[in-house]
């Protein structure tokens, strides 16, 4: 990297640097989703979402400033058992697929990351403790978990308990697979909570499915219970 103080782009205000930065470095996560999968290029890569990269290795003072920009306003996938140990940079996701790039190893840019996405599985045994995710994701400006399994209403929320302890999220959102979507809310609006925060439990019983379908179940002599 060279010294480019004398440059024009350099010599302009900070605030105006960093939108520039912004522009050229953070992905429209929303924009690509808009596109249907048959529309993408391929190979599906960061160059052709036009986050320039190597702008970052133009000078010192371009990579100073633009390196927290890069890691701290995209959306990072967090890895399905490592979590945010090892993320990857987020180029598009839907319920059953995740476009990534290469995953992020140095812990001093992976330090920086601040908004995270993960694909969680209610159908299987996960991967990690409750402890790796309140490491991982307590107090991260952005979480987003998207639920899956693979029949409906097959499964109780047994994996998401594992995030009731995280706290001091700026954005949290649950969605996907997740019943009636109470248990879902309320799990989002306990990990926004202040760090420390005492939060009452979720107290109904029922927590995944449809309610109506399951009484119908039980009045025809069909009923299974998701919960055991």
């Amino acid at each position: 990297m060279t010294d480019q103080t004398a440059s024009g782009l350099l010599s302009l205000p900070a605030e105006l640097r960093n939108a520039i930065w912004t522009l050229l470095l953070v992905h429209d996560i929303d924009h690509e989703a808009s596109i249907p999968i048959n529309q993408l290029p391929i190979p599906y890569t960061t160059h052709h979402q036009r986050v320039h990269t190597p702008i970052l290795r133009t000078c010192q003072q371009a990579n100073q400033e633009g390196t927290p920009i890069l890691y701290g306003e995209n959306v990072f996938s967090a890895h399905a058992s490592l979590l945010a140990t090892l993320p990857y940079f987020l180029l598009r996701h839907t319920p059953v697929q995740i476009i990534s790039h290469t995953p992020i190893t140095a812990p001093r840019v992976a330090g920086l990351i601040r908004r995270y996405y993960l694909h969680v599985r209610l159908d299987t045994d996960p991967r990690f403790t409750r402890a790796q995710v309140e490491e991982s994701f307590m107090g991260v400006e952005e979480l987003e978990i998207e639920v899956f399994q693979s029949m409906y209403a097959s499964c109780d929320f047994n994996v998401l308990k594992l995030f009731e302890g995280v706290r001091g999220v700026g954005k949290a959102v649950v969605r996907g697979s997740v019943g009636d979507g109470r248990y879902a809310d309320w799990l989002a609006g306990c990990m926004m909570s202040g760090k420390g925060a005492e939060v009452e439990g979720y107290s109904e019983m029922y927590i995944g499915g449809n309610k109506g379908w399951e009484a119908w179940l039980a009045r025809h002599g069909m009923g299974w219970g998701l919960n055991g």
